[in-house]
């Protein structure tokens, strides 16, 4: 049966930046185009327009994957760490990571109360489908006891990271898989899981015992690219400076086609709580800025960033493989979408997805240079052949795919 309204709720939109908004908009505009009545609850900090064809109103205090904990403490111990020697920066980076996530102090997560009260005011959710597509495991871990399974006429969830992630990061007070079940005893056929990559829906099928069906990202684009490279070829990093992202990668490469390449590098703004690998690579950026490197220390539009990926001649995806896995990137899809080959790690769902050619793909840092290299020799083939493959993709990971694949129709 077909909802009367499709409820987003999505604690992580708290501004008109980032993959948050597109999400919940994309797939809201997507169901009143179906006919179906769209309502997007967003966080109570909640910054900004979101459409004019569809109702959002700032609900949730609660936070999804918060980033608190460790305060004075932690910047001193990753700043003083930024400053080694690189060798040793690297050695001690990973237990000051571990540290971090241990210093974060859990709190009584509300989402689950807040969210069976926002249902409550605009009543009649028996008869609605609710989304939840990113939230973590702490905002979960209530819903069986805050909501009957009466309140809603379906409950749609779309797991986005691996049950190792969700159990490490803004856990609940029980393991993930236990949550889950938990919530299908309660929920029967009513609860719908999802993941957004086949081989993140087999993970958590195999884990749980459970049916978990794809749930494609929902990618919205500027047109697909038809212009030759630019000369020097535009090569473009963006979504933020993270470890896991590769970020320490990107001095060494640009350092070594200066001249040959110009770069465009979003970081976000870094500071002294940062990995100090990524601080130690933002210093020897900050060194190379010029005709060609462009580093940006702020937060895009969503203006702003689809221009630059649609600006890209290349896109650079350093990530590292094993945190990653079946995981899935949404600057991929987007760049497949638009037709712009990336440079991609192996051993990981961006390798499967990385399109017409696979000498794109890179097998430890050592290999990466050296891809990105290949790839500018054959650039304007390369352009042309994504181009090509551009429109099946967007067909095959659109709004309306997704909610299809939410209202189980697919």
């Amino acid at each position: 049966m077909t909802p009367e309204r499709l409820i987003v709720a999505d604690p992580g939109l708290r501004s008109a930046l980032g993959h948050h908004l597109g999400y919940s908009i994309s797939v809201a505009e997507a169901a009143r185009e179906r006919g179906i009545l769209p309502l997007v609850l967003a966080s109570a900090n909640f910054i900004g327009p979101i459409s004019e064809a569809v109702e959002c109103r700032p609900i949730f205090t609660a936070a999804y994957q918060s980033a608190g904990g460790g305060g004075r403490a932690r910047e001193a111990l990753f700043g003083l760490a930024a400053r080694l020697p690189a060798p040793l920066a690297r050695s001690v980076a990973p237990p000051l990571r571990v540290l971090r996530r241990t210093l974060r102090r859990p709190a009584v997560d509300t989402f689950a109360s807040e969210l069976a009260s926002a249902l409550a005011v605009v009543g009649g959710a028996q008869r609605d489908l609710v989304l939840l597509h990113s939230v973590s495991a702490a905002n979960i871990a209530g819903l069986a006891s805050a909501l009957a399974p009466s309140a809603v006429g379906a409950l749609a969830l779309v797991l986005r990271r691996t049950p190792r992630e969700m159990d490490c990061d803004d856990a609940a007070p029980q393991p993930i898989f236990v949550v889950l079940r938990a919530l299908a005893d309660h929920f029967g056929s009513k609860l719908r899981l999802l993941a957004d990559t086949a081989p993140l829906t087999q993970v958590w099928s195999a884990g749980l015992g459970l049916p978990v069906a794809v749930a494609p990202l929902p990618v919205v684009a500027p047109p697909v690219r038809a212009s030759a490279p630019a000369e020097p070829p535009h090569l473009v990093f963006v979504g933020g400076a993270r470890a896991e992202k590769g970020y320490a990668l990107l001095p060494g490469l640009v350092r070594s086609l200066a001249g040959a390449a110009r770069f465009t590098v979003h970081s976000g703004a870094i500071g002294p709580a940062d990995d100090p690998m990524v601080q130690r690579a933002h210093l020897a950026l900050h060194a190379m800025v010029g005709p060609g490197l462009m580093l940006l220390e702020r937060p895009l539009s969503a203006e702003e960033y689809g221009a630059l990926l649609a600006d890209a001649d290349l896109i650079l995806l350093p990530y590292d493989a094993p945190t990653y896995g079946p995981r899935s990137s949404g600057i991929l899809a987007e760049a497949r979408a638009i037709g712009v080959p990336a440079v991609v790690p192996a051993d990981c769902w961006m390798a499967d997805e990385v399109g017409p050619d696979q000498a794109l793909v890179f097998r430890g840092a050592a290999q990466f240079e050296a891809k990105v290299r290949g790839a500018l020799t054959r650039l304007p083939s390369l352009l042309a052949r994504y181009a090509e493959a551009a429109p099946a993709w967007r067909a095959a990971h659109s709004p309306a795919a997704l909610l299809a694949a939410t209202l189980g129709e697919r």
